[in-house]
């Protein structure tokens, strides 16, 4: 497995983790909610953060696929 390979599969882990996380927290009671928010280190809603995280991710991923048939 290439360098590059690695870091996309590390990537799209990345990415799969934050939609769990995302999901997981929508189902959270009120305490735990607060607690979450503790020190949140994000300037945009977490759903946002995870949208973000998406695009990003596929954006690499086209990018990487496209340096492997150049």
């Amino acid at each position: 497995m290439t360098h590059n390979e690695k870091l996309l599969n590390a990537l799209m882990q990345f990415k799969n983790s934050a939609y769990e996380i995302r999901e997981l927290w929508e189902h959270t009671d009120s305490r735990t909610n607060s607690n979450l928010c503790d020190d949140y280190p994000f300037d945009n809603d977490f759903c946002e953060v995870v949208e973000k995280i998406g695009d990003w991710v596929m954006t690499q991923n086209s990018l990487l696929n496209q340096n492997k048939t150049n």
